[in-house]
């Protein structure tokens, strides 16, 4: 609770939702570029398509995609992993919301991964204006 106070916190600063917005749809806009899928991803993908039954294992794979991203030691590696699996969330996009009780938990993780990241970037374009 205390972190979703922070957020809201972070919300009222225009200047902040500016900068979030261009970065989320830069980081969307380029998916092509910076988001390769893997074997096992495409696969459960592919799966979902034509069975509602692969919804569960999906959103169990990504959540796993997510923990062993936030688990890597190299800062680029981790935040690379994170958006990762936030656009492939976003790609699903209505789905997470139809399949909510397998994708509910794994939306909130990504979510407040992705504002702990853009804050950091936000503070530190700060930081970079400054000098």
């Amino acid at each position: 609770m205390e972190l979703q106070k922070k957020f809201d916190k972070w919300l009222e600063d225009e200047k902040f939702v500016t900068f979030a917005n261009k970065r989320l749809k830069d980081e969307i806009l380029h998916v092509p570029e910076n988001h390769l899928l893997d074997p096992k991803h495409e696969e459960l993908e592919e799966g979902f398509e034509n069975y509602d039954c692969y919804a569960a294992p999906l959103a169990t794979y990504l959540t796993y995609c997510l923990q062993l991203a936030k688990c890597s030691r190299n800062a680029k590696k981790r935040k690379r992993g994170i958006w990762w699996v936030y656009v492939q969330v976003h790609i699903l996009g209505f789905y997470t919301k139809v399949f909510a009780c397998e994708f509910e938990n794994l939306v909130r993780m990504v979510n407040e991964e992705i504002m702990l990241i853009l804050h950091s970037e936000y503070t530190q374009s700060l930081r970079i204006q400054r000098q």
